[in-house]
């Protein structure tokens, strides 16, 4: 029986989505686009709910879980082709899952009067054995865990919404796009774009394992469009509010905790400071929990699915007697460990940025090709559209500012291919082997029954 309704697989998805994205990607936003940070969430927003229609028509078309591997599978004959898409995600949502630690760990380590430096790690690699623990309990779990989380996380980011412009508009030293809306040109709202892009990949873990959800695929088609459009209502309104309380320096230098240094600038009162303080940074252990939650949640069933079709190690192919993929989940749960308790999470994320426009353009060109699974060609187009052009952006961005970046991604991926090619080679080398050794083991029962046909008329000989 499933056990995800639609509000479970509603809070999944936006769980899913907006997590440690909207504190430590903002940052980033900001310094490229400045004031026009809310243009390029909605912008992002778009190029997202245009592929969650090619998502979810091509889930519909195949009647199968797996997202964007399977439909790489149905469409290609080279299973290669299938399992390096398959390695991509799985690194890709265990560099997000790292970032959202990451951030858990920095506003919770802001609570409390000790070292942040030590602190932090501890509490970020705790969030994820927590979830590790929950996933491992099942479906019903993990969302009913996901109601609670995401339904406090978007009460108190709205509230910090309403209350952030209406505070703008009741201070008279404070205005809206002070210093111009476009300050940084007319095309860095676009360039931005690809720099947060990781903030809206989390629609597509529902795609992972829709058979769990009552009523299947009309369940899946309500949460993914809805969680795409709340998320994006909520990205663009939290960035305008934090975009025009502080500057981009600041909020460079404030990070992940970026959102309460905003909060605090609602008010004059030092107790409403301190209150709007607290519950922002509620919000982030909220949001970046269930973000943690969802997503291993639906990676951990993306990882046991390729690994069912061999195109990964069959050991995160095993499930529990209650279905679960303990295996799956506790591999890329340390895996998530190990990467936030490094602390170095940057070129990770950037990569899953790099990732997911990838494999969001390939789903947006597939759905636009097949014909049969959708009704309105424009819609894909607009995706791949947007993947294309971000994807561009944010290499030309990179390539102006960070060279090192680049060639830090293009390592990541080369690794990928060459982990795929040695397992297939692997298996390869294995058969050779073991075609080898029962070829030798032939021979030597061969020169056995010669052995003994010498010793035996030897023995003949000899009574003669």
């Amino acid at each position: 029986m499933s056990d995800l309704g639609f509000r479970e697989s509603l809070a999944m998805g936006v769980g899913g989505i907006i997590g440690g994205g909207i504190f430590a990607a903002l940052g980033v936003a900001a310094a490229i686009a400045g004031n026009a940070a809310p243009l390029s969430y909605l912008l992002a927003g778009i190029v997202a709910l245009a592929s969650a229609y090619s998502y979810v028509k091509m889930t519909a078309h195949f009647e199968d879980e797996g997202g964007s591997f399977t439909f790489l599978e149905h469409y290609v004959d080279n299973e290669n082709i299938a399992g390096i898409v398959g390695w991509i995600l799985v690194v890709g949502y265990i560099g997000t899952m790292a970032m959202y630690a990451y951030a858990f760990g920095s506003f919770a380590a802001n609570i409390f009067p000790m070292s942040f430096s030590l602190l932090r790690p501890v509490l970020s690699v705790a969030i994820v054995a927590i979830f590790v623990l929950v996933n491992f309990s099942g479906t019903s779990s993990a969302g009913e865990s996901e109601d609670l989380l995401v339904y406090v996380k978007v009460l108190i980011l709205g509230l910090f919404s309403v209350s952030g412009i209406y505070m703008i508009f009741q201070q008279p030293e404070r205005a809206f796009f002070t210093g111009g809306f476009l300050q940084h040109g007319v095309l860095s709202p676009i360039f931005a774009v690809g720099a947060i892009f990781v903030s809206f990949e989390g629609f597509q873990l529902l795609t992972y394992e829709y058979s769990e959800m009552k009523d299947g695929i009309d369940t899946l088609k309500k949460a993914v469009y809805l969680s795409v459009i709340t998320s994006s209502v909520i990205y663009v309104l939290v960035a305008l509010v934090t975009t025009n309380l502080m500057t981009a320096e600041q909020i460079a230098v404030h990070k992940e905790t970026a959102l309460a240094f905003a909060s605090s600038q609602i008010f004059h009162n030092q107790l409403f400071q301190a209150a709007s303080v607290f519950l922002v940074s509620l919000a982030a252990l909220f949001s970046t929990a269930s973000a943690i939650n969802a997503t291993l949640f639906g990676t951990s069933r993306l990882t046991y699915r390729i690994a069912s079709d061999n195109e990964m190690p069959e050991l995160f192919s095993f499930r529990n007697s209650h279905g679960v993929p303990t295996h799956s989940i506790a591999a890329v749960g340390g895996l998530t460990a190990l990467f936030t308790f490094a602390g170095s999470l940057e070129e990770v994320t950037t990569f899953a940025s790099v990732a997911f426009i990838c494999i969001f353009g390939i789903v947006n060109f597939i759905c636009l090709k097949d014909t049969e699974a959708r009704d309105r060609a424009w819609i894909p187009a607009l995706g791949l559209f947007g993947s294309i052009t971000s994807l561009g952006l944010l290499v030309m961005h990179l390539y102006r500012t960070n060279h090192h970046m680049l060639y830090y991604i293009g390592g990541i991926f080369i690794a990928i291919f060459i982990a795929e090619f040695f397992y297939f080679e692997r298996e390869e080398i294995e058969e050779e082997v073991e075609e080898i050794e029962e070829e030798a083991e032939k021979e030597e029962r061969e020169l056995e029954k010669e052995v003994e046909n010498i010793e035996s008329n030897l023995e003949e000989e000899f009574e003669k």
